[in-house]
């Protein structure tokens, strides 16, 4: 497994008509080499007169607005601050499979005003081992993913 950070240490407010905060796509991450990923939500600090803050972790094969679907999230449910929010999707029993982008977003259950300190880690499981028995094409042209030999 790899680790990446999906979102470094950050602070979102919203009040009134901003019940969502989506990612902003330069920080958007590219995980089209893997096929489970885990999701570690490290909150330091949250207030919220709303009954929840939800964090969706959401994907798509590009970054068009249109195609993005939630693979899964994590609900904050008391400003008490606990361990890191683990949670995972693995391919096997994924609704939504992991694509190519993956991006948070943040949406309260009500008008009130709300805030968030957090940061997201995330581990992926690779697809394949880069350079073991990669043939043309990056994804092995022999038998059972071993280089082909010629003569």
């Amino acid at each position: 497994m790899r680790a990446f950070v999906l979102q470094d240490w950050l602070t979102v407010r919203g009040a009134g008509t901003v019940t969502t905060i989506v990612q902003n796509e330069a920080n958007y991450l590219s995980l089209d080499a893997y096929q489970d990923v885990v999701f570690w939500l490290q909150v330091a600090e949250y207030t919220s007169s709303a009954n929840s803050l939800i964090v969706n972790y959401e994907t798509a094969p590009l970054k068009d607005e249109t195609l993005f679907a939630v693979m899964t999230s994590a609900t904050l449910s008391t400003p008490i601050m606990t361990p890191p929010l683990i949670t995972k999707v693995l391919a096997s029993a994924a609704s939504t499979p992991l694509a190519r982008w993956v991006r948070w977003h943040v949406t309260s259950t009500n008008g009130s005003a709300w805030d968030m300190t957090f940061r997201i880690l995330v581990a992926g499981n690779q697809l394949f081992s880069v350079g073991q028995g990669m043939g043309v094409g990056g994804l092995g042209a022999g038998m059972g993913g071993w280089p082909m030999r010629s003569g």
